[in-house]
């Protein structure tokens, strides 16, 4: 009688349970795709708030493209020494491109070059666009605010000098993938400085034709320079090689320090951009190791350049990325080793940190929109 009642009371028990189970299944399902699927709403493009407590008689501009907290994260518990830490001032930046309220077909995640473009030009536009505006008519960049002030200029990138970020700066085409006619117009632009690479882009032709321009050509970083010329150095057919396989043509800071020793003797001061190009290419990789060499490349880029500002105090150093790569999240691994995880091989809409060192650097301790650096550095330049 007993084990019969046993038998009852569990079939009783184990029942109710699978009841229970089954009711919880249906009240509480397991997450789907589509719960990750969420309804875009319109955003506010934050501008800058504080007063300008001075200007600067020159400006540094380092673009770390592909660049985010995750990226940070890595260097910091990576590479050791944080130049970035050495900055005054930091904030935050939202860089989705196009503008206006959202609609169906509006995106958030940027390319470099509408990125580029509201960094250089302080305006929004479509992706893929090179200094042009939504209805492909050119806008003005801060570069050629600066030359028509009379200062020098320069651009220095660790990609080829025509991929999209540089050439949001003295280009104006409605396609980024249009290097040779880039190259071609950065002929004619009267850049002070082009530094990178990009050969294949460069034919002998266009090469002697810029050189009749008064100007010079080198392919070695150690070629004694022409102080009164204007200067084209391409140290590889693409983009530079890899820090991390050891063997990279030349550093993002032998080039820094070539582009300032001729730009610097301007009494009317200079501008420069100079763009750490491949954090980008190591997002799009999901690759941690070539990540972490582009961030020690960036650590040493910021370390010089900040000393140098400390020398030459009346130099505005700003430190800002175009958008995030890769989805970067640092996690622990075994033994006390960081493991790097991806969410994605293209960039994302992550917000990216902005950093500011020098006269007018204050302004930038805010959330802002990209384009509000493009506006800012503007308005130093033209001292406005």
């Amino acid at each position: 009688m007993k084990r019969y009642a046993l038998i009852v009371f569990s079939i009783m028990f184990f029942s109710c349970s699978t009841a229970t189970l089954t009711s919880v299944a249906i009240d509480q399902k397991l997450p789907t795709k589509e719960d990750d699927i969420l309804e875009s709403k319109p955003h506010t493009n934050y501008t800058i708030k504080k007063d300008v407590d001075a200007y600067p008689e020159s400006i540094i501009f380092i673009i770390a493209d592909g660049t985010g907290i995750g990226q940070y994260t890595l260097s910091y518990y990576a590479n050791g020494e944080f130049a970035p830490a050495r900055f005054d001032h930091i904030g935050l930046v939202a860089t989705h491109p196009n503008d206006g309220e959202c609609t169906t077909t509006c995106k958030r995640v940027t390319d470099s070059a509408a990125s580029g473009t509201a960094l250089s030009a302080g305006e929004k536009t479509y992706n893929g666009a090179i200094a042009v505006d939504n209805d492909k008519n050119p806008v003005k960049t801060m570069l050629e605010w600066a030359q028509e002030n009379g200062m020098s200029t320069g651009l220095v990138a660790t990609s080829s000098v025509t991929h999209a970020t540089p050439a949001s700066f003295a280009a104006h085409v409605d396609y980024r993938k249009k290097e040779h006619e880039i190259a071609q117009q950065y002929a004619t632009a009267d850049v002070d400085v082009i530094l990178g690479g990009g050969k294949k882009f460069w034919p002998d032709s266009l090469i002697t034709f810029y050189k009749s321009q008064g100007a010079q050509y080198i392919e070695d970083i150690n070629t004694p320079i022409e102080e009164d010329k204007r200067l084209l150095g391409l140290f590889a057919e693409k983009g530079l090689s890899k820090v991390y396989k050891g063997d990279r043509e030349v550093s993002t800071t032998q080039m820094a320090k070539v582009a300032l020793s001729k730009l610097d003797k301007n009494e009317n001061g200079f501008f420069v951009m100079i763009e750490e190009s491949q954090v980008d290419w190591g997002g799009h990789a999901n690759n941690g190791t070539y990540i972490k060499g582009e961030m020690e490349s960036l650590n040493e880029l910021v370390n010089y350049v900040l000393d140098y500002q400390e020398v030459n105090p009346n130099v505005l150093v700003v430190l800002t990325a175009d958008h995030e790569c890769g989805g970067v999240a640092v996690h622990d691994s075994d033994g006390g080793d960081l493991e790097i995880r991806f969410t994605s091989e293209y960039h994302s809409a992550n917000f990216v940190p902005i950093f500011a060192t020098g006269p007018g650097a204050s302004v930038f301790d805010a959330f802002i929109d990209n384009t509000e650096i493009g506006k800012q550095l503007i308005k130093y330049i033209n001292k406005n």
